[in-house]
């Protein structure tokens, strides 16, 4: 199996695109792609769809409705696409000597949830050539090391900085595979607290600059976590010390045992 994955931005929306080389015939993967009964074993919700450009895509999740989408592209075999809650799937055949290469890809708007997008991918296509194997369809839910890798990947964990009136400013923005009240414990208290709302909200100053942690609600991994530094001379130092921090602080989490919702997907 040959796996690539990128990650690149169109416009104003982030599209994440991932390859595989499948040991199976194109028409028997359509069949998975495109067929209700086979797609709903491998995709992270029960889908109805209506074959055809513009037909009903309908999506039930833990048994009770969850949302309609519309189908944009049907060529069998070779390209289907559909709307997702907003983003846009599209998968691709190309017949190669020995099967076929998947291209998938997500068009979506939230460029921070890109790496649990793509393990939570990872994961259901994982499950798809199990059933193209004929295999049962056995995949243990990813508990963080392999979103990690994709923060690692496409640069999740950089920052940014901006030079305000009141000097330089960085900020993070990271999801994180725990949620709110597991990473609340780990947040450093470094200076006089001037803000504080468990599990939410952290702000205090530090020599002559304020540091804020906000914790609000990410996609299926956990919390996302939104960091701030202003008030400083430079960015550069503050920059490289809070990634290093930040990849402390997520491997911290990872040994913390994690705590899956009910109806996580890659959505």
């Amino acid at each position: 199996m040959m796996a690539n994955e990128t990650l690149r931005t169109v416009g104003d929306r982030t599209v994440l695109r991932m390859e595989r080389q499948l040991r199976h015939p194109v028409q028997k993967v359509w069949r998975a792609l495109t067929e209700s009964e086979q797609l709903s074993q491998w995709f992270p919700a029960t889908v109805e769809l209506q074959p055809r450009i513009r037909g009903t895509v309908q999506y039930t999740m833990d048994g009770a409705a969850s949302g309609d989408g519309e189908v944009l592209e049907f060529d069998p075999p070779r390209v289907f696409a559909i709307t997702w809650y907003g983003d846009v799937l599209r998968w691709e055949l190309m017949p190669t000597d020995d099967g076929c290469l998947l291209v998938m890809s997500h068009t979506f708007d939230d460029r921070f949830g890109a790496a649990s997008f793509s393990s939570g991918w990872t994961l259901c296509l994982d499950g798809m050539e199990l059933l193209l194997d004929g295999k049962p369809i056995e995949v243990a839910p990813d508990t963080g090391p392999l979103h990690d890798r994709f923060v690692e990947q496409f640069g999740l964990n950089e920052g940014s900085a901006e030079q305000t009136a009141d000097g330089w400013a960085v900020r993070f923005e990271r999801q994180l595979t725990r949620p709110a009240d597991l990473v609340w414990p780990l947040l450093p208290r470094e200076g006089a607290v001037t803000d504080e709302s468990a599990p939410k909200t952290l702000e205090y100053e530090q020599a002559g600059s304020t540091i804020r942690w906000e914790l609000t609600e990410g996609t299926g991994h956990g919390a996302r976590l939104i960091l701030t530094q202003s008030g400083l001379t430079g960015p550069d130092e503050a920059l490289t010390a809070w990634r290093e921090r930040l990849d402390h602080l997520a491997a911290d989490l990872l040994k913390t045992p994690p705590r899956h919702r009910t109806g996580d997907n890659p959505a």
